[in-house]
């Protein structure tokens, strides 16, 4: 819900009055622009890891298959 704006000049008077219709309508029409912009194709929110990091964690990872074939 908003409200008529008043506007005042450093003198302290009324320079503009901003209607409640006005604002409504700024405010809706900026909302949607921000959310069409956000939209992307790739939807999923899970972040891609730098290959830097997937190497090092298959450096430190004991994959099962390589402790099955060394105790054996």
């Amino acid at each position: 819900m908003f409200y008529d704006v008043k506007i005042l000049n450093p003198q302290g008077e009324t320079k503009k009055i901003v209607s409640a219709q006005e604002l409504s309508r700024t405010f809706w029409n900026a909302f949607f622009q921000t959310a069409e912009a956000n939209k992307t194709l790739n939807t999923s929110s899970h972040k891609q890891v730098p290959a830097w990091v997937k190497k090092r964690l298959d450096m430190e990872y004991v994959f099962p298959r390589d402790n099955v074939n060394s105790a054996a």
